[in-house]
């Protein structure tokens, strides 16, 4: 139903340059999109930047009057891109690290109170924010492909012939980079 609802307003961003077409494709897809450039940027606010780079990007893509197949593709690929800019034009070359994990001394200070308050919905929080930061080491370990594929399906659920198109490689590629990625994550102790 969304390929529908998404060949409707390219159609109508594209015979009427219509904003509000183009409007509602951002209400749509700008959640992903900020989420992907979150787990791949250093900062919220880099992540915020090149989330609207990319919907800028796109929509003057689209008033050039380019055939778009898939818009979702397409803004994953002009993301992606624009993450790679990024790390080209930094002056150092090194891989950012993402300070996600929580310190020793304020966890057991939080889970103290967390114990004291109703139903311990704080002390749930908090150990998903530990397990989630776990899980974000784990993927700074895999090289560039394995995480884009493993970040693409499992964080924003997307098919394989969709990673497919954003990565430019055929769906029966994409499934053994996941399943080689899975396996490496696996074998990461």
């Amino acid at each position: 139903m969304s390929n529908l609802i998404d060949r409707y307003l390219l159609f109508r961003i594209r015979t009427k340059r219509d904003p509000e077409a183009f409007a509602k494709i951002y209400d749509i897809y700008v959640k992903a999109i900020y989420r992907f450039t979150l787990l791949k940027l250093p900062s919220k606010e880099e992540a915020q930047d090149i989330t609207a780079e990319t919907f800028t990007k796109t929509w003057n893509y689209l008033q050039e009057y380019n055939e778009v197949a898939n818009i979702r593709a397409l803004l994953y690929q002009i993301a992606r891109n624009l993450i790679a800019d990024f790390y080209r034009s930094q002056k150092y070359k090194e891989t950012i690290a993402r300070n996600v994990t929580i310190q020793a001394d304020d966890t057991s200070t939080i889970l103290e109170s967390a114990e004291e308050s109703d139903h311990g919905r704080d002390r749930e929080l908090i150990q998903a924010r530990a397990e989630m930061s776990l899980i974000l080491q784990q993927l700074e370990k895999l090289k560039d492909d394995y995480r884009d594929v493993v970040t693409l399906r499992l964080v924003d659920g997307l098919a394989f012939t969709d990673i497919a198109e954003i990565l430019g490689k055929s769906k029966g590629n994409v499934r053994v980079i996941y399943h080689r990625a899975i396996k490496t994550l696996k074998d990461i102790k």
